[in-house]
Parts: structure tokens; C-alpha cells; sequence
């Protein structure tokens, strides 16, 4: 696997992903989430990585449940997520 970082960023994200233990499923979506040309290209986006590097196993399975929605599903959770914002953001 190839990361976008720069040298540093690149060698903490692979460090992360080792200790992560990650499946391949798991990795899998962090790649897809990174966007269709550096998932066909296998290159991981360090920012993903260093981001959710205390929760990666967990943000890969909810990226991994959320394409398996269908499209009216990823709607209804985008428009639930917005929703949530709003009642957070003050007035």
C-alpha cells in the first residue's frame, strides 16, 4: 500500500495501520473512502489514517455498513447527520 503524506506522515500512517490489525475488508473501505482513483491505484490518504488513528478499526466498519446502503438509505442518513448538526449549531 502507497500513502499521499509526505515522507514522515507516510511512515506514522503505516505504523498506525500495523498496529491497527486491520482486515482486508476494513482497509478496503478506507481506500474506497479515499476516492475511486487512489483506491484503483492502492494508494491509502494519510489524513484518513492519522485522523481516526484511535478508532480506525471502528471508523472502517461504519464506513463499510455505510456502503452497503442503499442510495435512498445513504440519503436518510445524510439528512439524519444534518439534522443533528442544526439542533447543535446555535442560533
Amino acid at each position: 500500500m502507497k500513502f499521499n503524506g509526505s515522507e514522515k506522515q507516510n511512515k506514522w500512517a503505516e505504523k498506525i495501520i500495523e498496529s491497527a490489525n486491520l482486515t482486508d475488508e476494513q482497509i478496503d473501505n478506507l481506500l474506497r473512502y479515499a476516492g475511486p482513483t487512489m483506491h484503483t491505484q492502492g494508494i491509502m490518504d494519510v489524513a484518513i489514517i492519522i485522523d481516526h488513528r484511535h478508532i480506525l478499526p471502528a471508523y472502517a466498519d461504519s464506513l463499510g455498513n455505510f456502503y452497503k446502503l442503499s442510495d435512498e438509505g445513504k440519503r436518510d442518513l445524510a439528512n439524519e447527520a444534518a439534522d443533528a448538526l442544526r439542533h447543535r449549531m446555535p442560533i
